[in-house]
């Protein structure tokens, strides 16, 4: 299929050179942004002292979705038990989530200003997939001031600019470990 085109086109380089190379053609980055007047710290509404830990997009078993889970027993584990787990958007996953989780609040799917209102309340994004191939909702948390934890496999982890911007993960457990320190420590959020 790829191979009937002139040039291929794909939106990291691991996956650019995998196109490439399968189908003997040229091909380009595929390069994207946010719209950052949209997406800003400056929405901040959120003063509450409850840490606000969010996932944004499709509640589904291939975005690693209930890794989310693992996390709420690792904070819980750790002593950290004001904290929200703000899931925004809407699947097949959600009323499994809903029974695994004691600390969720589920927005449903915000679109505009509520969105963004919604990325800039939190204080630390987690996107546990290991399968997408960008992950535009990880550069919407960046634009909006709030740091992420991606893992090392798909498009999120060339987003993220691991220990500057966040953390890029290469496994469950350090996944864990990084979303601990950030939920632990404000100055390194803030940093």
């Amino acid at each position: 299929f790829y191979r009937l085109a002139n040039v291929v086109m794909a939106p990291n380089p691991e996956l650019l050179e995998l196109v490439q190379r399968v189908s003997g053609r040229p091909g380009f980055l595929m390069r994207r942004g946010v719209d950052t007047v949209l997406f800003d710290p400056a929405k901040r509404t959120h003063s509450s002292p409850t840490l606000r830990i969010g996932c944004v997009g499709r509640l589904s078993v291939e975005k690693n979705i209930h890794f989310l889970s693992s996390i709420e027993r690792h904070l819980l584990a750790h002593g950290i038990t004001d904290f929200k787990i703000c899931i925004i958007g809407d699947g097949a996953e959600r009323d499994k989530l809903a029974q695994d989780l004691q600390h969720a609040e589920f927005t449903g799917v915000l679109r505009g200003e509520a969105l963004s209102r919604a990325y800039a309340d939190l204080d630390l994004f987690v996107f546990p997939s290991k399968t997408d191939t960008f992950g535009n909702v990880v550069l919407e948390a960046l634009a909006s001031g709030v740091p992420a934890v991606v893992t090392a496999s798909g498009g999120p982890k060339f987003i993220v600019s691991d220990r500057e911007t966040g953390f890029v993960a290469p496994d469950d457990d350090a996944f864990l470990a990084r979303t601990l320190a950030l939920a632990s420590d404000a100055g390194l959020r803030r940093k």
